[in-house]
């Protein structure tokens, strides 16, 4: 799912914070029989693009990646990759003939607000998962500790298993005779602690888009999306699942995808 072909449009898809890309796999892979499909694999890790306030540098990253890419293209992402896929968008809206956002944290209105002002009190490791991933489990001995690990967490839990394993061969490599993260869990605090809260304010986007957010997501996104597309005059859908729900439901997650994609290609066309 990387090669690119004469005659059939390029779909980009980039992940969210701490997931590598190739977690996607079984959600993504029915989409090659009708795209070239290019899976970016861990934004933040460059350090030409170093992390910084509002994800600025990982938006110039992503649009790095896409320069020589064959155009328009479809881009798409979930969480952090939706937001940059966005940014990106913003910039450059001739490369794209539409965007879908799964479960963006937008984090406008008052949401923003708070989430701004946590940011200039020293606060945003309470208010985002920063705090979390600050003290997570960065090292296993063996596999045995690795899958016992992850199939005990909370997050990774609602895993389809496929997509369980798929972040499991995506997610860590091997380090001092056991297993570590790939993402580094550095960067993934860098992450959450600049998250966007201006994004929204931005001029109308100039590419069809759609927002599908999760139906069990916590409310601030449901908020944040509402505005976010009433501003931008774009789609919105829910999808089953909470904010990971295109790993926890990968069959459904795309049923709803290709019908997003296709209303938005249609009102293009007409």
């Amino acid at each position: 799912m990387s090669a690119v072909s004469a005659g059939r449009q390029t779909l980009v898809f980039a992940h969210a914070n701490g997931i590598p890309g190739h977690s996607y796999d079984t959600f993504l892979a029915p989409l090659a029989d009708e795209f070239d499909v290019i899976i970016i694999d861990r934004l933040g890790h460059n350090p030409a693009y170093p992390v910084d306030a509002d994800w600025h540098s990982l938006s110039l990253e992503l649009e790095a990646r896409l320069e020589s890419l064959p155009k328009p293209l479809v881009g798409a992402g979930h969480s952090l990759g939706s937001v940059v896929m966005y940014l990106v968008a913003q910039r450059r809206p001739e490369w794209f003939s539409a965007l879908i956002m799964l479960d963006p944290p937008m984090m406008n209105g008052w949401h923003g607000v708070m989430m701004h002002a946590a940011k200039l009190t020293g606060m945003i490791d309470r208010v985002t998962p920063a705090g979390k991933s600050k003290g997570r489990l960065d090292y296993w001995p063996n596999r045995e500790a690795v899958e016992s690990y992850f199939s005990s967490r909370g997050l990774f839990r609602a895993f389809d298993p496929r997509c369980l394993a798929d972040y499991l061969r995506a997610g860590l490599e091997p380090w001092e005779g056991g297993w570590r993260l790939r993402f580094r869990p550095e960067v993934e605090v860098a992450i959450f602690r600049h998250t966007p809260t201006a994004a929204t304010r931005m001029p109308r986007l100039k590419v069809p888009g759609a927002i599908i957010t999760g139906k069990g997501s916590p409310s601030p996104f449901l908020d944040s999306a509402r505005r976010h597309v009433r501003r931008h005059g774009m789609l919105h859908r829910i999808a089953e699942g909470s904010h990971m729900y295109p790993l926890e439901k990968p069959e459904q997650t795309l049923a709803l995808f290709r019908e997003t994609l296709q209303t938005l290609q249609q009102g293009e066309a007409s």
